[in-house]
Parts: structure tokens; sequence; C-alpha cells
């Protein structure tokens, strides 16, 4: 299951997932797995050929961005971050994986 929604802190985000990672990026200037917009309210996830895990793990990733954005948490909010914001949600995925709280339905 591909959530449509997700509410952060209170905030509805919509979500849409897009076939190619060129249109993720609202401004159409990069490629990129994923992006939320605090503007729109909004987050694309680029989703075309990826395993549920790497679905999961983007939308993590960009629900990370929302909830350091609104605790204005200054260390994860700059370009230095994305590496760690990657690694949690890598592990926040992983968990939810493992418990069954999330099931792939992809082989």
């Amino acid at each position: 299951m591909r959530p449509s929604k997700v509410i952060i802190l209170g905030i509805e985000y919509s979500i849409e997932y897009v076939d190619r990672p060129s249109d993720v990026d609202i401004n159409h200037r990069e490629s990129m797995w994923g992006q939320i917009d605090y503007w729109t309210r909004s987050i694309r996830v680029y989703s075309n050929e990826l395993s549920d895990e790497d679905v999961w793990g983007t939308i993590m990733h960009e629900v990370l961005h929302g909830i350091a954005e609104l605790f204005r948490l200054g260390a994860l909010t700059d370009d230095e971050s994305h590496n760690d914001l990657d690694l949690l949600a890598l592990a926040l995925t992983d968990v939810l994986f493992r418990n069954g709280w999330i099931k792939a339905t992809d082989g």
C-alpha cells in the first residue's frame, strides 16, 4: 500500500507518485527521488520500478524534512544533512518492515 497523504504534526500533505525523477522537482531543475513542498503541502515521490521499501524510505526522508522544518531543527535542514536524513529514513523504514507494520506488495 502506498499512501495518498500523510499528516506531519497536524499538517496534511498529499503524496503524489511520478514515473520520472525529473518530474519530482516542482521547478523541474533537477532529478530526485523525493521532494516536500511546504507551500503546496505536497510530497512528490519517484516510484517507477522501485521496491515498496525504497518508496517508503523516500517518504520517510521527506517526512523527516517536514519534522525538521516544523521544529526548526537547523542541524537537519541544511544541504549537508541529506545523508543524515537518508540514514534516519532507512532505519525507520527498516523498523516498519521488519516488525510487519508495513508489508511489501512487490516480490
